[in-house]
């Protein structure tokens, strides 16, 4: 067999043989009743265990196109055909034992073979294959039929699908076609018995729907317990918020707002013989921007000074280790000294420094000259 596998394919030479196509009962009767002229051809593959019966649909041999089909029906009574045609079509459908079996009805041309995916006929403008108010799709593979000529029923035996129909029947099936074309012999009209093949779904009698579900019978909840809910006083101070290594951040003041320590004394004013006591009572009012007590920062201010008095050059690491008070709360370093690019009063806690980087990644320090160590409290 040379077919193509998809696509839409039309015969090119009209053959003049005539194949045994069998149909199942009732598509025979749209066929020659209701001008169905499309058919779908497909194998059953037997369930076995594991795999469910599955449908294989089938393209004719391109052999066959162009040649007569002689349109057999079968015993088979088709149930689905009977719902998918009430459904589709509002078409009720003869009982099986009024419509012909084991006869040829029909004889037509096999035109036109197409897919699904490239006939705008698959999409609902061919009310033969699948109209919008059909239960499922007939197929995905069609078969058109074209010159649908129906005869009087000519009983035979059964035979293989298109193998060619037998030489003895030819004859006379050609002179049914003739008498049928003329005019002489006309389609009986088959009656639809008043009980029908499977009640329409109107007379389906629904159950009747089972009643809600009564709502679960829930315990009383407890008595709701009494909570204080006035508002929270606000917090007499700040609280003290630590960064990322422990150390509370520092907070930029605007500039147009005054500093805190406006009226501090700078160092250098402080007298000579000044006590480390006096030294804290004149700041004992004074509050640093980190919030460290004063005497803390006079402390560590003393350890780096008494670090650098030696006039040699220290690691930043140094200074680090010597303003360390206590460990949980972080070195003083950068509290307690300041750089002597900076300009303005020098608080008390204050070491001005002078930083030197050598290029090798280390920066040292020393004393700036210009802070004496008088004022060391």
């Amino acid at each position: 067999m040379s077919a193509p596998l998809g696509g839409s394919y039309r015969y090119t030479r009209e053959g003049r043989g005539v194949f045994h196509f069998p149909l199942a009962r009732p598509w025979t009767w749209a066929l020659t009743h209701h001008g169905m002229w499309s058919v779908f051809v497909a194998d059953v593959e037997p369930a076995r265990q594991g795999v469910p019966a599955r449908r294989h649909p089938l393209h004719p041999p391109a052999e066959l196109m162009g040649c007569w089909l002689a349109i057999y029906a079968t015993r088979e009574y088709d149930a689905e055909a009977v719902r998918w045609l009430r459904e589709a079509h509002g078409l009720e459908v003869p009982a099986g034992d009024v419509l012909p079996a084991d006869s040829y009805v029909a004889v037509a041309r096999l035109a036109e073979v197409s897919t699904v995916g490239n006939d705008y006929r698959a999409f609902g403008r061919d009310p033969w294959w699948a109209p919008r108010s059909a239960p499922f799709c007939r197929g995905t593979i069609a078969w058109w039929l074209e010159e649908i000529q129906y005869v009087e029923p000519l009983p035979s035996a059964p035979a293989k699908r298109l193998a060619p129909v037998d030489p003895g029947l030819v004859p006379e099936l050609r002179e049914r076609m003739r008498l049928a074309r003329d005019k002489l012999w006309r389609p009986e009209v088959y009656a639809v018995p008043a009980a029908l093949p499977g009640p329409p779904p109107a007379q389906v009698e629904e159950p009747a729907p089972a009643p809600p579900p009564q709502p679960p019978i829930l315990p009383a909840p407890p008595p709701r317990a009494i909570i204080d809910d006035r508002p929270v006083p606000p917090m007499l101070a700040e609280p003290e918020q630590l960064g990322l290594f422990g150390e509370a951040p520092r907070r930029e003041e605007p500039a147009t707002s005054t500093p805190l320590v406006k009226d501090a004394p700078p160092a250098e004013a402080l007298p000579v013989a000044a006590t480390h006591l006096d030294v804290l009572d004149t700041l004992h009012q004074l509050q640093p921007h980190c919030r460290t007590p004063p005497a803390v920062l006079m402390e560590g201010a003393r350890r780096v000074r008494a670090l650098l008095s030696d006039g040699k050059p220290h690691e930043w690491r140094e200074l680090w280790a010597v303003a360390t008070i206590d460990p949980a709360r972080g070195s003083l370093a950068d509290r307690v000294t300041e750089m002597l690019a900076v300009h303005g009063p020098l608080l008390p806690w204050r070491v001005r420094t002078t930083g030197t980087c050598k290029g090798d990644g280390y920066a040292w320090f020393t004393l700036a000259e210009d802070v004496s160590c008088s004022a060391t409290p």
